[in-house]
């Protein structure tokens, strides 16, 4: 009796393993959220053997999940009248097919789309362009992430792209350079190693935050936050950055309303970063690494005599 318990119990796990691997879709009207989830979407045609059509509730959020496939059908969610769309953990061989529109039929409706959990990211970003309501793009866990010069190719209407973390294998100069009317833009927990200002629209006329925490940035460019007229709030805290130009956040400096965080970093305080004495204290929270006899100390806690260089400066 008792030898023949194992081979139930494996013969069980496996049925069981079984029936969570069959697609399936969960009706909104089952829970106290606007959702309908599916998961475990082996084919394109599962989107027409389960998906309940239509679905017009407003505020509604769709979720596929754990699904790997060889692309999204034309007109996928058609009749899914979505705000939000979540592709989390989907592994597709190509977006769609060419000549096809997987997001055909929400151009009224979806405002936001989140590529989560290591979801397949497309090459080209024209697939979204139609999206007239489109104002947020998120994305998470992606491996091997190009930020391709493809994203300008998403509707202007995109307020908010944040990527976080995510492996980036590249960056393209003109990453997101036409999206005229970006307010957010965030980085975070990601291996970003070099920020241009030429990755974002110049100017940027309706930017107004800025978050690049915990890359692995070294420098910032003199031009970081040129032509950014209402910029109000930066974070680079966390990443590798030694040393600042008197330029990189000038036009922020003035006002003092204006939020700069640096801590996290490894300043080398010198006679380089005097000039960051003048900043208001709210920004000067970071702590020196270098030199040793700085080492820990706060920036806000300096002054100039204390910032000098190995020639006397």
């Amino acid at each position: 009796m008792w030898s023949a318990l194992p081979c139930v119990l494996v013969v069980a796990i496996a049925a069981t393993r079984g029936v969570l691997a069959e697609p399936s879709c969960k009706d909104p009207s089952e829970s106290d959220y606007e959702y309908y989830r599916c998961s475990n979407f082996s084919s394109p045609d599962d989107f027409s053997t389960y998906l309940e059509r239509p679905q017009l509730r407003h505020d509604l959020t769709f979720v596929l999940k754990d699904s790997t496939l060889s692309h999204l059908p034309d007109r996928a969610f058609s009749q899914i009248n979505a705000t939000v769309l979540e592709l989390s953990n989907v592994h597709l061989e190509t977006f769609s097919l060419p000549g096809e529109n997987p997001f055909d039929g929400m151009q009224s409706s979806l405002k936001k789309i989140i590529l989560s959990h290591g979801s397949t990211i497309p090459t080209s970003w024209a697939v979204f362009s139609s999206l007239e309501q489109l104002k947020t793009v998120r994305i998470s866990e992606a491996q091997n992430l190009v930020l391709a010069q493809s994203f300008n190719e998403l509707p202007q209407t995109v307020k908010v792209i944040n990527i976080a973390f995510s492996d980036i294998a590249s960056v393209d100069e003109d990453w997101v350079s036409s999206l005229q009317n970006l307010e957010v833009v965030g980085i975070r927990h990601c291996n970003l190693k070099v920020f241009l200002r030429s990755m974002l629209p110049r100017p940027a006329p309706k930017l107004w935050r800025l978050d690049l925490y915990r890359n692995n940035l070294t420098s910032l460019p003199s031009d970081f936050s040129a032509d950014m007229p209402v910029l109000r709030s930066v974070t680079v805290e966390h990443n590798q950055i030694t040393t600042l130009s008197r330029e990189t956040f000038a036009p922020l400096a003035d006002n003092e309303e204006n939020s700069v965080r640096l801590t996290g970093n490894p300043l080398r305080c010198d006679c380089n970063l005097r000039f960051a004495l003048s900043y208001p204290p709210s920004w000067l929270g970071a702590a020196c690494e270098t030199p040793e006899q700085l080492n820990g100390r706060l920036l806000k806690d300096l002054t100039e005599e204390q910032l000098t260089c190995a020639d006397g400066a």
